[in-house]
């Protein structure tokens, strides 16, 4: 009996270790791609948008 519980831990055990392993893999795979992604992307994109956001209030706040 204590054989056939030994069976099924180390079977079971294993299908568990290789699925959280994958998913481990996954979620590293994801967390890489997005930092890559935000490394890629131009440094001051952000701040040039809201530059030209903010003078373009100015501008048209003078033209009143």
């Amino acid at each position: 009996m204590e054989s056939i519980g030994y069976f099924f831990a180390r079977v079971f055990g294993g299908i568990i270790d290789k699925l959280s392993d994958q998913m481990r893999y996954k979620i590293s795979d994801i967390a890489e791609s997005k930092i890559r992604e935000t490394a890629e992307r131009p440094f001051n994109q952000s701040t040039t948008n809201n530059q030209q956001t903010t003078t373009d209030r100015q501008d048209k706040n003078t033209k009143s």
